[in-house]
Parts: C-alpha cells; sequence; structure tokens
C-alpha cells in the first residue's frame, strides 16, 4: 500500500436523499480503496480515479481544513468545543444563543461512495477520525458505509454523536462464504467480522443495517447466500438489509471482474460474458440475456426475505435538528411508495416519477407541508397523484397506505416466485 497526501480543492459534495441513503452531503478524505475489492463500480473510468486505484491511496490533508470551513460557511457553530475562537471563548453565556441559531442540520455522510474511508489506510493516517471529530463539535449527524471493523476503534465517539443527535455505521455485506468472499473482496474485513461490528455497534444504540451490494448473479445470488445473509444480520440486529444487483461499467471496472471470474470461476466465464455483453453505459446487465438465464432478481427474493424476517428495506429516515419534521417523513414515505410501485407492483412510470419529483420538492421546501391544502399543494409542484397520501399522514400520524402497500409487495413476490418454480 502506498499512502500519498495532498492538499485538496474540495471535499464536500451535496447530493439528493433516496432510498439508498437519506444524507444530503457526502465527503470523502481518500481517492483510492486498499480494500480492492474486485466488482468496486469506483474503479470505472468515469470517476476519474488513478489507475492503481487499489494500490495507492491518495490522502486530502487539508479535509479538516475543508469541513471546517465548510460547516462555519454554512452557518453551524462548534457547540461541544471548548475553544470556539469566537466572542463565546470570552462571554459564555453567549453559547447557548450561539447554538440556537445555527440553521436546519443535515445528515453527513463521511465517504464519497467509492473509497471506504475505514480502509486499511485509515488506521494509520486516522483522517476519518479527525472529521468525526469535526462532526461531534458541531453536533452534526452521520453515516457510514464500510467494509472495515475499524470503525469500532471510533465506537466511543460515534456514541456520544448518537445520544447528541444520530449516528448510522452500516456494513456492505455481500458473500457469507469468506472462502469466496476474499476472492472479491480480499483485504476487507471477513463476513463475520462485520457481522460482529454490527452486533457490537446495535449493543451501543448505534443504528446499522447490510448493504447487500452488489449481489454477485450466480454467485451471491443464491438461495443458500441470500437466506445465511439474512439470517445473520437478523440474529446481529441488523435494522435493515438494502439488496440490490451487480453494475459492470465497460473498461476498468468490468474488465478486473471478468478476469476475477475467468480465474476462479472459468465455468461462469460464458454466462457472465453474455449476461453483460450490452457494454451499457451504466454497467446495468442485458435483460433478455437475464431472461434466458431464468435469473430472479435479487431485490425480489431479498423483499421476501426481509419482510418473513422483519428486516426493513431501507433505513429509516433522521430527521435532524432544525428540519420540519413532517416534510422530511412524508419525504420518506412518497420514497418508499416510489420504490414499492417501481419493482414489485405494477404502477405506471408517471406515478412513479411524480412521488419521486413530490420527495424532492417537499424535502428541499421550507414550509410544513402538513399545513397545506391541495391549492398551496399544487402551487409548489405537487400534484393530486401523491396528496391523499400527504393527507392522511397529516391526519393519522402514519401511513397506513404504506404499511398495505408493503404487504401487497410480499404477496405480489410471492406469487412471482411461486410461478417461476411451477415454470
Amino acid at each position: 500500500m502506498i499512502v500519498e497526501e495532498y492538499d485538496a480543492k474540495t471535499l464536500i459534495r451535496s447530493s439528493k436523499t433516496s432510498l439508498f441513503s437519506w444524507s444530503e452531503a457526502y465527503l470523502n478524505p481518500y481517492q483510492g480503496c486498499y480494500h480492492d475489492c474486485k466488482y468496486c463500480d469506483g474503479k470505472s473510468e468515469g470517476y476519474y480515479m488513478h489507475d492503481d486505484f487499489g494500490e495507492r491511496v491518495k490522502v486530502k490533508r487539508n479535509a479538516p481544513q475543508l469541513l471546517e470551513q465548510y460547516l462555519k460557511k454554512q452557518g453551524f457553530f462548534p457547540i461541544n468545543r471548548e475553544k470556539t475562537s469566537t466572542l463565546v471563548d470570552y462571554f459564555p453565556n453567549l453559547r447557548d444563543s450561539a447554538a440556537s441559531k445555527t440553521p436546519g442540520k443535515y445528515v453527513l455522510f463521511i465517504g464519497g461512495g467509492v473509497c471506504d474511508v475505514y480502509q486499511p489506510a485509515e488506521k494509520e493516517v486516522k483522517m476519518t477520525n479527525k472529521l468525526l471529530q469535526i462532526a461531534n463539535d458541531y453536533k452534526m449527524p452521520v453515516s457510514f458505509l464500510t467494509k472495515n471493523n475499524l470503525i469500532l476503534r471510533d465506537l466511543d465517539l460515534l456514541k456520544k454523536i448518537n445520544e447528541d443527535s444520530y449516528a448510522s455505521a452500516s456494513f456492505s455485506i455481500t458473500l457469507a462464504d469468506e472462502e469466496t468472499q476474499k476472492i472479491f473482496e480480499p483485504r476487507a474485513s471477513t463476513t463475520l467480522e462485520r457481522f460482529e461490528a454490527i452486533e457490537k455497534l446495535r449493543d451501543e444504540g448505534i443504528h446499522s443495517g447490510v448493504y447487500f451490494y452488489p449481489t454477485l448473479p450466480f454467485i451471491g445470488d443464491t438461495d443458500e447466500n441470500m437466506k445465511a445473509i439474512y439470517n445473520q444480520a437478523k440474529e446481529v440486529g441488523a435494522e435493515f438489509i438494502y439488496c440490490w444487483g451487480l453494475t459492470l461499467k465497460p473498461g476498468r471496472n468490468k474488465r478486473e471482474f471478468i478476469n476475477t471470474v475467468e480465474k476462479n470461476f472459468p465455468d461462469l466465464l460464458p454466462k457472465y460474458t453474455k449476461l453483460y455483453s450490452n457494454e451499457d453505459k451504466y454497467g446495468n446487465l442485458d435483460t433478455e440475456a437475464f431472461k434466458e438465464f431464468n435469473l430472479i432478481w435479487p431485490e425480489i427474493k431479498g423483499y421476501k426475505l426481509g419482510y418473513e424476517l422483519g428486516l426493513d428495506y431501507t433505513s429509516k429516515r433522521y430527521v435532524p435538528e432544525g428540519r420540519i419534521h413532517f416534510n422530511l417523513r412524508i419525504t420518506e414515505i412518497l420514497h418508499r411508495i416510489a420504490y414499492l410501485k417501481s419493482l414489485f407492483i405494477k404502477s405506471s412510470k408517471y406515478e412513479i416519477s411524480k412521488l419521486n419529483q413530490a420527495s424532492r420538492i417537499i424535502n428541499n421546501t421550507e414550509e410544513d407541508v402538513s399545513k397545506m391544502d391541495e391549492k398551496n399543494l399544487k402551487e409548489i409542484g405537487v400534484d393530486e397523484i401523491t396528496s391523499d397520501y400527504i393527507f392522511e399522514f397529516a391526519e393519522k400520524k402514519e401511513s397506513i397506505y404504506l404499511k398495505n402497500l408493503e404487504k401487497e409487495a410480499y404477496e405480489s413476490v410471492c406469487r412471482y416466485l411461486k410461478s417461476k418454480e411451477q415454470n
């Protein structure tokens, strides 16, 4: 492993919320990842990463300064810091007043989704720990996704943040058999170590779940592998499992994965070659080949397993300090409805598009949507397709429609899987 430090120009990128992540700001102090997972989307040329992505880890040494500058520019105040470099240091009675004037907060996702911030380099560099300390100073809620149990080093800090606001630390887990896991994830923590970490996090009250992503066709989407992961997740107290398939973008990403399959699973090479022969720029598989191989979308099997075990299909959304509770909660509900209707229940693309559009609008609305009538909703761009869901939640403080839809989705999935067995 080669570690290089450099001064970066930027650290933060904003993002729309989704069922995959409720965070609205992402920061990654690393480029490159020594975990060197063979299916890693981060190796795609579109991310402009260096060629020796799995060997050379570049560290943004000025990441703490960039985060500090960003938070101050946003109007946040380091309430948990003894010395703030402001008038509060001279007039302590101003501390509560200064803290109360901070704007609405949001969840910081420490990690860009491409490079793991708890990869082996972090043990030496401790850059993620420094960023976590700053988040704690500013009482900012945080979220992590990792494949390394090194995150347990920061357990005490995560507990403190969770007591002040919110901390979520989840794990990407794809393969139950650790011999197979090491083929595709050679330098990450073992599957068992990750499950043990989830159990420790949950025991301490930290929110945690599993990202069963990517689910590898013919290898990770087998009934044996999927049941093993779902059952173990339930045993350790995971709160959810987010399940999704494998994408292979043309170029380095696809090439390295196919080479790994050829070396370790030569009998599967013709299947993978055909399944991803379409060279889709986003890495999506060929749906005709998918049908020919009689495969089942892992999301379908995963939803059934999760429903039966009482494991949610996504994490629950946290509403940060200073935000409108109703708006963010109804946004979550609309996202969930759109997800269920797009994957498991026959619905029009137009309806799903309107649900997602309404979610984005309401998420950024500065007025309490629960106090709006149909006319007001139309004025901000929310039409009648979604208004009934909003009115129901405003009146009953829960979405009975969503609960019924989740059951309907389960029944639909069961019928589909039964028909596949019969055929």
